[in-house]
């Protein structure tokens, strides 16, 4: 005899929110990043709820596994391909190990470079 099972039964789901949280907490973690690039202001973003505003952290989900692009800002004594190499092995880490979900690809964009007397 055999059973049907019901794909739907013990699943967890894991939003994409999440996994910016996650990313964002990983680049914070990495000696050199001075912090992750929130763009350019918008006068409209005064009225916009903080949670709807958008993120320096990108997600796209494609077929299970996710791809991040990220953008920050580093510190000048820093060697910015070391930063970034550093970063895409944190995030790649820490959201696996903490979501079980498949990381393709991490983009990492350096925003700008901020000097010490700044």
């Amino acid at each position: 005899m055999s059973k049907a099972v019901d794909p739907c039964v013990n699943s967890v789901k894991v939003s994409e929110g999440v996994i910016e949280k996650i990313t964002e907490l990983a680049i914070s973690s990495v000696d050199g990043v001075c912090g992750i690039a929130k763009g350019r202001f918008r006068f409209d973003q005064l009225f916009t709820p903080k949670a709807c505003q958008p993120s320096a952290v990108t997600v796209k989900v494609n077929d299970g596994a996710v791809e991040i692009f990220t953008e920050i800002d580093v510190l000048s004594s820093c060697k910015v391909k070391n930063v970034a190499e550093k970063i895409q092995q944190r995030v790649k880490d820490d959201v696996q190990n903490m979501t079980g979900i498949a990381v393709t690809k991490i983009n990492v964009f350096v925003k700008n470079i901020v000097f010490d007397n700044e």
